[in-house]
Parts: structure tokens; sequence; C-alpha cells
């Protein structure tokens, strides 16, 4: 969907609005980060509630900690933040696996090969797409902000 149209003259109400065509890159940019910043602070308090115990022993660092906003990416027409997860175990607690014993040691310290089975199995929890699904209804809500966002930094008052 486009929507074209073209300002003739030379009025008040054309500069503002063509400073609305220029300030719409930065003000997206503004909204889309602030947005990304959100979903990462609210999974971190889903993942909290949902997965007692899933952090890395030696360091400390938690799951729910780990999520963050990534880099605006421009594609064309298309707007992109990503939120990223910086945990090496994300993807074992959003995907799930195998649950293996830790392999033997043998009298050397080195693993005997062929001890670490497999005992059972650790199911995915699917967070984010749970909760990406309930945020797509907050679609339209965001799509004011960013135009009320526009409209303010052109010097609009809304």
């Amino acid at each position: 969907m486009s929507i074209k149209f073209d300002i003739t003259g030379d009025g008040e109400f054309a500069e503002a609005m063509e400073k609305a065509m220029k300030q719409f890159p930065a003000s997206t940019e503004k909204v889309l980060k602030k947005e990304a910043r959100n979903i990462a602070k609210d999974l971190g308090v889903r993942v909290q509630e949902e997965a007692k115990g899933h952090h890395i022993p030696a360091t400390g660092n938690r799951l729910q900690d780990s999520f963050r906003q990534g880099k605006m990416i421009r594609s064309g027409k298309n707007y992109t933040v990503a939120v990223t997860s910086k945990a090496p175990h994300y993807h074992l607690y959003e995907e799930g696996h195998d649950l293996v014993t830790h392999n033997r040691k043998n009298r050397w310290g080195k693993g005997k090969p062929g001890t670490g089975r497999k005992v059972g199995k650790v199911y995915a929890k699917k967070t984010v797409g749970k909760y990406m699904a309930r945020r797509s209804e907050y679609s339209e809500a965001i799509g004011q902000e960013l135009l009320n966002s526009i409209l303010e930094d052109a010097g609009f008052d809304s």
C-alpha cells in the first residue's frame, strides 16, 4: 500500500508536509527502537516467570537478562528492528533439546566415548512465539504512536 499526493504552492502547510516527509525515517527509527526495547524488557519478564533455573551456572548470566534491542535495518521502504538474545543457551530453551548424562571420565581425565546417553527430553517453551502473537494486537497503537511522532517532529500540534 502506498499513498501518493502532490502539494502545490509554497504555504505554511506545504512546508510542514515537506518537513514531515523528510522527518519520517528518523521518527520511524526512534519509535521502532523504543518498541524493541519494550519488547526486550517484556520478554525478560516472561522468561523469568516461565524459565525457573535457566541460567549459565559458571557466569551467573540469566536468560531473562539476555534480551537486547538489535540494529535498525532499512530495506527499501521496510524498516525492521530485531530483538536479540546474547545467551548462548537461548535456542535450547526456546526450541527444546535432548537430556543426556554427562560423559564419565577415565583415570586420565578424558571422557569415555559412548557414556553420554539420552535419558529424556526437555520440551520447547516457545515463549517468544507466544509473546509476539499477543503483541501483534498492538500494531495499530504503534502505528498511531509513529504518526504522532512524525507530526510532532514536523511541528504540527497533535
